[in-house]
C-alpha cells in the first residue's frame, strides 16, 4: 500500500517562552503524495511557511509526528529542495557556481550534464557566467529554481518565490513552471508552495490548502483537477478562483458583525463548563489606513478582490484592512462583498476632529479597549506600565501576538485621544484634554 513522501500527523508549534508563546500552528495533519502540488493558501499570519518548514523537517514542531515515507522524520528530510523568496545566492558566484554548490559531490562529467540541462530548462544558458549582481529579480529567481532542480529532488518547496518580482516577470516564470509540470518526461512531480496568491494556486497546484489563522489551521482542502497546461482564461480556471475567493471570505469575513453589548468579543467554553469574554482585537492596520478604505469604496457593492487589487495589496494585508473596518461597523461584508455603512458614510464626511469623536465612541465599546481603560483606572498612580500591560494581552490572548496587540491598541488610543504613551518612560495613561487657558485681563497684560 503505497505511503504519503511527507506527512504530519495532529501537529501544533509555538514561537517562544513562558508568558510571551504565541501559537502559530494547531492540531495540523496533512499528506504530500508523490505526484502531488500543494498549494499553502491563506491570509498573513496563519503559519503557511512554518507549516512547509515542518514538513521538511527544518523546523521541530512543538507536538505531533512528521513522518517521511511512513517513518518518524529526524533532521531534514532528504532529497527535498527548496526554493526562497528572497533568492538566496552566494554573490562572490556565477550562475553556474551556484548552481553546482547543489550537486558538489558527483563526478565532474556528471556535474556539468546536469547543470548544463536545468539551465536550459530556466533559461539561462547565454548567463553561467554572470554573477548574481548583473541579474534581474526574475533572471536571480531562476537561478534559485535550477539549484533547486538540478539535484533532482523528490519534493521542490517554494516559499512565495515570485512575490519579490514585478507582475510581468512572476507570470512567464509562472507559466514556465506550469509547463515543467505538463511535461510527462520531466522527473519532478511534486511540489509544495507557499502563497498568498488565489490565481497562482490554482494555476500550479493539484490540491490547495486553504489555512485560517489565529492560530494557523487547515480550514478546507480543496481538490484542483483541472488538467495541465491551465488557461487562466478559460471558464472553469475562473470558476476554480472564485469558489476559492467564495471560502477565503466565507472562513475570514463573516457575515454579521456583531452588535450590543457583544461588540468585540469572543465567547468561548471553558473545559469545566462557564463561559468567559474574550476580546477581538483591532488587526494592525492604522486609522489613516481605514479611513483611506472608506475614500476608494463607491456607493454600490464592492468586492473583497476587486478592493484588494485596486490597494495593490495581497489578501491576508486587504483582509486585515477590511476587518477593522467592521469591526468599527464602518463595513459590513455579506458573501464577499464589502459594503460602507450609513456610519461610515458619516464618518468620511465628518471633519478630522468630529472623525476622531466618532471613532473613539465606537472604540470605546470594544472590549479590548474597555479592559483597558479599567486596566489603566485601577493603577495607584492611574498609569499603566508598557510591561504590565504586555504581561496582560499575552494571558487574555495567549495565541496572538502581544506586540503586535500593544502597538495597535497604542495607535488607534493615540489617534483617537483615549490614551496617552510616555515612550521614555514607558507608560500609558488615560488622555487628558488640556482646558482653554482664560484671556488675560487688562490689568494681567
Amino acid at each position: 500500500m503505497p505511503v504519503p513522501i511527507l506527512s504530519l500527523e495532529h501537529v501544533s508549534h509555538e514561537y517562544g517562552s513562558g508568558a510571551q508563546r504565541d501559537l502559530i500552528l494547531s492540531d495540523v495533519s496533512l499528506s504530500v503524495w508523490a505526484n502531488d502540488v500543494v498549494a499553502l493558501l491563506g491570509p498573513s499570519g496563519c503559519g503557511k511557511s512554518t507549516l512547509m518548514r515542518i514538513l521538511i523537517g527544518l523546523i521541530t514542531p512543538t507536538k505531533g509526528t512528521v513522518l517521511h515515507h511512513g517513518q518518524p522524520l529526524t533532521g531534514i528530510a532528504p532529497r527535498v529542495a527548496m526554493v526562497f523568496q528572497n533568492f538566496a545566492l552566494f554573490p562572490w558566484l556565477t550562475v553556474r557556481g551556484n548552481v553546482l554548490l547543489a550537486i558538489e559531490h558527483l563526478p565532474p562529467a556528471e556535474r556539468d550534464a546536469k547543470a548544463d540541462r536545468v539551465l536550459a530548462t530556466v533559461g539561462l544558458n547565454a548567463y553561467e557566467n554572470a554573477y548574481p549582481r548583473e541579474l534581474s529579480g526574475g533572471m536571480k529567481q531562476r537561478v534559485g529554481i535550477a539549484r533547486a532542480l538540478v539535484a533532482d529532488p523528490e519534493v521542490l518547496c517554494m516559499d512565495e518565490p515570485f512575490s519579490a518580482l514585478d507582475v510581468l516577470t512572476a507570470e512567464t516564470l509562472r507559466n514556465e513552471l506550469a509547463r515543467l509540470l505538463a511535461d510527462q518526461t520531466n522527473p519532478l512531480r511534486t511540489m509544495i508552495l507557499v502563497t498568498h496568491n488565489i490565481d497562482e494556486a490554482v494555476e500550479l497546484a493539484t490540491r490547495i490548502v486553504v489555512l485560517a489563522a489565529n492560530p494557523g489551521r487547515i480550514g478546507q482542502i480543496v481538490p484542483n483537477p483541472l488538467p495541465y497546461p491551465r488557461d487562466p482564461k478559460s471558464p472553469a480556471f475562473a470558476a476554480a478562483v472564485e469558489n476559492l475567493h467564495r471560502i477565503l471570505t466565507h472562513a475570514t469575513l463573516p457575515d454579521v458583525t456583531p452588535e450590543g453589548s457583544d461588540v468585540g468579543k469572543v465567547v468561548l467554553k471553558t473545559e469545566t463548563g462557564p463561559r468567559r469574554i474574550v476580546p477581538v482585537t483591532i488587526p494592525a492596520v492604522t486609522a489613516g489606513e481605514v479611513l483611506g478604505l472608506l475614500a476608494l469604496l463607491p456607493e454600490q457593492v464592492c468586492d473583497f478582490f476587486e478592493i484588494a487589487a485596486r490597494l495593490s495589496r495581497d489578501f491576508g494585508s486587504a483582509l486585515n484592512l477590511v476587518k477593522a473596518a467592521e469591526l468599527l461597523e464602518l463595513v459590513h461584508t455579506p458573501g464577499q462583498d464589502v459594503i460602507i455603512t450609513e456610519f461610515g458614510r458619516q464618518v468620511l464626511a465628518a471633519s478630522a476632529v468630529e472623525q476622531r469623536r466618532l471613532l473613539r465612541d465606537k472604540l470605546l465599546k470594544l472590549k479590548i479597549f474597555e479592559l483597558l481603560v479599567r486596566l489603566i483606572n485601577v493603577q495607584e498612580e492611574k498609569t499603566l506600565t508598557d510591561e504590565t500591560l504586555l504581561a496582560e494581552l499575552a494571558a487574555l490572548l495567549p495565541h496572538e501576538k502581544p506586540r503586535v496587540i500593544f502597538r495597535t491598541l497604542i495607535s488607534w488610543g493615540r489617534y483617537a485621544e483615549i490614551i496617552q504613551h510616555d515612550q521614555r518612560k514607558h507608560q500609558v495613561r488615560l488622555y487628558e484634554r488640556k482646558r482653554p487657558r482664560p484671556l488675560a485681563g487688562p490689568g494681567e497684560l
